[in-house]
């Protein structure tokens, strides 16, 4: 869970300062300092750049191979070819995208969590004329279950009215 903690917080800080970079260049392009604002775009990029090749060559050594190379070729030639707010433009939309990923992952894992929880323990499983409670894992095939009301149904099978 540490890593799992370190890696989002990397993540958050490099979308901070892709956007950092982003916003000081522009005020300084604005302000007639080009040269700075080329400097504060480069600056914005460069941590992106490495993280990702951090992040690709870790990729690469477990056997896994991602579409993240297309963002680090974008950011690494913009850079080299002298268009540095290209550079970091990709670098908020790759660093954006990934902080919305876990965003979208650590939502899906509370919803799953949620919904494992829901999930009944018991059967209420009918025997003649009596209803006894029973492990869910015990039902088995042709056994007749009971579903009371507000009751989440513990097995697949088929429902029906009483008898």
């Amino acid at each position: 869970m540490a890593e799992l903690v370190t890696d989002r917080f990397v993540r958050r800080a490099l979308l901070s300062v892709a956007l950092v970079g982003l916003f000081l260049g522009a005020v300084t392009w604005l302000s007639g300092y080009r040269t700075l604002a080329a400097w504060s775009w480069g600056a914005g990029t460069v941590p992106v750049v490495i993280g990702l090749g951090v992040s690709m060559t870790r990729d690469i050594l477990a056997g896994r191979l991602g579409v993240d190379a297309v963002a680090f070729v974008s950011m690494s030639a913009a850079l080299l070819l002298g268009q540095p707010l290209a550079g970091v433009v990709v670098a908020v939309m790759y660093a954006g995208g990934n902080l919305l990923e876990d965003f979208a992952v650590a939502r899906a894992e509370r919803d799953l969590k949620s919904l494992v929880d829901r999930a009944p323990r018991v059967a209420h499983r009918r025997i003649e004329d009596s209803i006894g409670d029973i492990p869910v894992d015990e039902v088995a095939l042709g056994d007749t279950v009971l579903v009371r009301a507000g009751e989440v149904i513990p097995v697949d099978g088929i429902v029906s009215t009483p008898e």
